[in-house]
C-alpha cells in the first residue's frame, strides 16, 4: 500500500472512531436521564389547607414515595380559589415529574362554576386514582329516622320544610345532596358552609336535618351519639361500616356519588415518568398499613391504571354535570 492510501485510511479510521465516540457521548445523557428519574425532590402539590382528608392522604403518599423513589418527596399545601390556586400551579410546572397534583372532584366540577385560568382536561394528565372518598346520608338528632326509607318518607312528608348542609356550594358533598332529592323525590332547602367540619356540626348540634356527610368528619360526632349515618351513596358497603346499606338496598338507583383523589401531573409529562409512578404508587395502596391507615380515615384505597382513572373521571364529569345543569347549581 502507498503512503498516501496509509495515510487516508488512517485519516478516516480516526474520522470513524471520532464520530462514534461522539454519538455514544450524545446519547449517554438521553439514556442516562431517562433512568435517572426522579432526579431531585418530588413535590405532591395539595390544593386545600394542611390538615383536611386531601393533605393527610398527600402526606402518607409522600412518606411511602420517598423510599420508593429514593428522593425525597414533600407535600406543599397552596390552597385557595376552590383549589385553583394550587391546580394552576402544577399546570405552569416543568412536565418533568417532580411537581405533582394530588387533585380532587373540583377538576372536573369547577368548569361549570368558574372561568378556570386553564383546562385541567387538557393541561393535567391523570397519573393514578388514589382513593375513593365515599358519601353517606347523615341525619342528627332531630331525625328519628333509623334507615334511609324512613328517612325519606319523613322528607317527603315534611313538604319543603328540611334543610341540609353542606361543605359547600358547589361541592361533590352538595351535588350529592342535590342527587339524593331529584332521585328520592322530596324537597330540601340548602345551607352551604366552609367545609365539612362547620356542616357535620352544625347537622350534630340540630341546626340541620340531614347533611351528605364523609366519613371522617362525620367520625367524632358518631362516636358521641349526635350523628348517624344511615345510608352509602356507592354500589357497595363500606369495609370498616358493614352494617349501613346502598341506596340501592333502599330502593333508589345504583349509584356511586364517591368523589376521589387522583394524582395528577404536567399534561406534558412523559410516558415513561406516568408509567414509573403508577407503578410505584399502586405497590404503595396495597401495603397493608397504609390501607389499613386509609380506611380508619373513610378512604377506600383505588389505583389501576392511569387509564382507567382518566376514563373515570370523563365519566363523572358527565354524571355530576347532569346533576348542576338539572338543579341550577351555582355557587353564587
Amino acid at each position: 500500500m502507498s503512503a498516501a492510501k496509509q495515510q487516508y485510511h488512517g485519516f478516516t479510521s480516526k474520522l470513524l472512531a471520532a464520530v462514534l465516540a461522539t454519538s455514544a457521548w450524545m446519547a449517554a445523557p438521553t439514556a442516562g436521564h431517562a433512568q435517572q428519574y426522579p432526579s431531585g425532590r418530588v413535590t405532591i402539590v395539595v390544593p386545600f389547607a394542611a390538615g383536611g382528608a386531601t393533605d393527610i392522604t398527600a402526606r402518607v403518599l409522600a412518606e411511602k414515595l420517598s423510599d420508593s423513589l429514593k428522593q425525597a418527596v414533600i407535600v406543599e399545601n397552596k390552597a385557595g380559589a376552590n383549589s385553583q390556586i394550587g391546580t394552576g400551579h402544577v399546570v405552569s410546572a416543568k412536565p418533568d415529574g417532580h411537581t405533582l397534583l394530588l387533585g380532587t372532584s373540583s377538576l372536573i366540577n369547577n368548569p361549570h362554576f368558574y372561568k378556570t385560568p386553564y383546562d385541567a382536561s387538557r393541561d393535567l394528565r391523570p397519573v393514578a386514582g388514589v382513593v375513593d372518598v365515599p358519601v353517606f346520608l347523615a341525619v342528627g338528632p332531630k331525625s328519628t329516622a333509623r334507615d334511609a326509607r324512613e328517612f325519606i318518607a319523613a322528607a317527603k312528608a315534611a313538604n319543603g320544610a328540611m334543610n341540609y348542609s353542606s361543605a359547600g356550594a358547589g361541592s361533590t358533598l352538595h351535588l350529592a345532596s342535590e342527587w339524593l332529592k331529584s332521585n328520592a323525590g322530596f324537597n330540601a332547602n340548602h345551607i352551604p358552609l366552609r367545609g365539612s367540619g362547620p356542616a357535620v356540626a352544625a347537622l350534630a348540634q340540630g341546626e340541620v336535618d340531614f347533611s351528605m356527610e364523609n366519613y371522617g368528619p362525620a367520625l367524632p360526632h358518631m362516636q358521641s351519639k349526635r350523628v348517624r349515618l344511615l345510608a352509602i351513596g356507592g354500589p357497595a358497603r363500606f369495609p370498616n361500616l358493614p352494617d349501613i346499606p346502598t341506596f340501592k338496598e333502599a330502593g333508589l338507583p345504583d349509584s356511586d356519588l364517591s368523589s376521589w383523589f387522583v394524582l395528577m401531573a404536567p399534561a406534558a409529562t412523559p410516558d415513561s415518568v406516568v408509567a414509573t409512578l403508577n407503578e410505584k404508587v399502586n405497590q404503595i395502596l396495597q401495603m397493608p398499613d397504609v390501607r389499613q391507615r386509609l380506611q380508619g380515615l373513610g378512604l377506600a384505597p383505588l389505583g389501576g391504571t392511569a387509564e382507567a382513572m382518566a376514563a373515570r373521571m370523563k365519566e363523572d364529569a358527565a354524571k355530576w354535570g347532569t346533576v348542576i345543569r338539572t338543579a341550577k347549581v351555582t355557587v353564587n
